[in-house]
């Protein structure tokens, strides 16, 4: 059997005001890429391992429900331990199992939608490293050579979902401006979050992306997927 895992509503404006360590004289800016990073993982203490995020499977995404303030949308395998908060913050039991073969769903996933590539150079041995954005959907500019965000949707999903429809599309880069400069010190990450629909195909494979997360990028708000039954 399984443990338990943890599903949390986490308020951007509770982690925007919340004392941490690092934070900046200014405060936070919710477009920062370790402020995502540092408030999530802030919600369980101490975890003292050597890969805190992947081995207590904390997953994340900044989400958007009509009616309510913006808020992190957190999964992970430990309890929250976060005594200020209490009261204030959304927790119950996530079930991550899976729907049978054939099953109709609905999905949300926030992904990193980027293509890496190498090319020969002369000043590296291993060659030049490009990272590419994975183009817009109906994107007649883009390269040919390169999958619409459809397909690649799809193909991230493949063997777990199968006849991947999206249905919206919004993206952001954090720790840049409009752009496309760096804003800071830290990182910058592309987050690409979709809805979609599909057909469960093999749900073992599926509950192992409910857990694990998809893609990369897990520790900036990249990976978590959510799915529900479409009656």
């Amino acid at each position: 059997m399984n443990p338990p895992t943890y599903l949390i509503r986490y308020p951007v404006h509770e982690a925007l005001l919340r004392t941490q360590e690092n934070k900046p004289e200014g405060g936070w800016d919710v477009d920062d890429p370790r402020f995502r990073h540092r408030a999530v993982m802030g919600l369980f203490g101490d975890l003292g391992e050597d890969h805190p995020r992947q081995d207590s499977r904390i997953l994340f995404r900044l989400d958007h429900t009509p009616g309510l303030p913006p808020y992190f949308l957190v999964q992970a395998a430990v309890p929250v331990e976060a005594p200020d908060l209490a009261g204030r913050l959304d927790v119950r039991e996530a079930d991550l199992s899976a729907p049978v073969e054939g099953t109709a769903v609905a999905f949300r996933l926030a992904v990193n939608a980027i293509q890496r590539r190498t090319k020969a150079s002369e000043r590296r041995a291993k060659g030049e490293r490009t990272i590419t954005p994975i183009p817009f959907d109906h994107d007649d500019a883009a390269p040919m050579d390169l999958p619409r965000m459809s397909e690649w949707v799809a193909r991230k999903l493949e063997g777990a979902l199968a006849d991947v429809a999206l249905n919206n599309h919004q993206r952001q880069v954090l720790g840049a401006d409009r752009r496309g400069r760096k804003t800071g010190a830290g990182p910058t990450v592309q987050v690409d979050t979709v809805d979609g629909v599909g057909y469960v195909e093999d749900p073992a494979k599926l509950e192992r992306l409910l857990r694990e997360g998809v893609g990369r990028a897990k520790s900036y708000g990249c990976g978590l997927l959510s799915i529900r039954r479409i009656p």
